[in-house]
């Protein structure tokens, strides 16, 4: 920080508290970085003491002498030995200028000061100046040392602050991954319970008497292979169930759905659940019934689409076929 930024009357208003919180912070640092501005420092405290003991001060600043600048303890001596020391200098001025004797100057000096060896008044002096400028400095580093120690104990609660609060969210996020895992394995759990079920029940109709008799059965080939021909299907009375076996292409899915479509308007009259693609010869085929009722005469489509995983399915191909009734 440049010198223009902590002339003498910002750093009174820094020492009597005036400043706000960001700057204040900012003066503490430099305190302890800069030897200019704590050199600065120094003087200008020491001239603000001197200000408020001699009664200079007035207004505002002797409110907020009073009430900030004298609220720390270190401070309170710093101003009561300059205090002190002032009625101290005035007592020995006052002494200094009353005439004495050379008896009188024998007796209170010694023999050394009568023949001038040295001047006791002015070694005095600067004895008491050294004591204070050393207690003043001594000052000034206890309170640097108290407020670099209470900088250090607030960023170390800060930090233990966050790492507390790290290791709650880190909590939350473990319980959070264990709830989806056992979300996942649940809903996995049930796709295959759905399917066993699903499986169970195409091979109860398979094996049901009802459908005997009643059945018509339908081979649809690729539709590439079967390009510009539409099988066609005859459904006599009575007949309860169609019976379709789809030959695939490839078998890149472990599942398959066939939905029943009516082409005129593309809606969906039936839909298998999940079915695996079985072998005939060398041949992949789905097989799969439905109601006949379902069928007028007109043109329909088998639609096959592949599930993947997340019970996505994608379209693989229609098998289109005409009904004659």
């Amino acid at each position: 920080m440049s010198k223009q930024l902590y002339d003498d009357k910002t750093i009174a208003q820094y020492l009597l508290g005036f400043l706000s919180e960001t700057e204040a912070e900012r003066f503490d640092k430099l305190s302890v970085t800069d030897d200019q501005f704590a050199d600065a420092l120094r003087i200008a405290e020491k001239d603000l003491v001197d200000a408020y003991v001699q009664g200079e001060l007035t207004g505002p600043d002797l409110d907020r002498f009073k009430t900030y600048y004298l609220s720390s303890p270190l401070r309170r001596s710093n101003v009561e030995f300059a205090q002190a020391f002032r009625v101290w200098a005035e007592q020995n001025a006052a002494a200094e200028l009353r005439p004495e004797s050379l008896d009188e100057q024998l007796k209170k000096r010694g023999w050394f000061a009568a023949f001038g060896f040295f001047s006791a008044p002015r070694l005095t002096w600067g004895l008491a100046i050294a004591a204070l400028l050393l207690f003043v400095a001594g000052g000034l580093l206890v309170f640097q040392n108290l407020r670099l120690r209470q900088q250090i104990n607030q960023t170390q609660a800060r930090q233990e602050e966050l790492r507390q609060r790290e290791q709650e969210l880190q909590k939350e996020i473990d319980a959070q991954h264990s709830s989806n895992t056992q979300t996942e394995q649940e809903m996995a759990r049930l796709r295959d319970e759905r399917e066993r079920l699903e499986q169970e029940l195409n091979n109860v109709q398979d094996a049901s008497p009802s459908d005997k008799g009643g059945i018509v059965s339908l081979i649809l080939a690729p539709p590439m292979r079967a390009a510009g021909h539409i099988h066609t299907i005859s459904i006599p009375p009575g007949t309860n169930l169609v019976a379709a076996q789809l030959q695939l292409e490839a078998a890149d899915y472990s599942a398959y759905r066939v939905a029943l479509v009516n082409p005129a308007d593309g809606r969906a009259l039936w839909q298998s659940g999940n079915l695996k693609a079985g072998t005939k010869g060398d041949r992949k085929m789905i097989s799969v019934k439905f109601p006949a009722h379902l069928l007028k005469s007109q043109n329909y489509s088998l639609r096959v689409s592949g599930v993947a995983a997340g019970s996505t399915s994608e379209i693989v191909s229609d098998y289109p076929f005409k009904v004659v009734k």
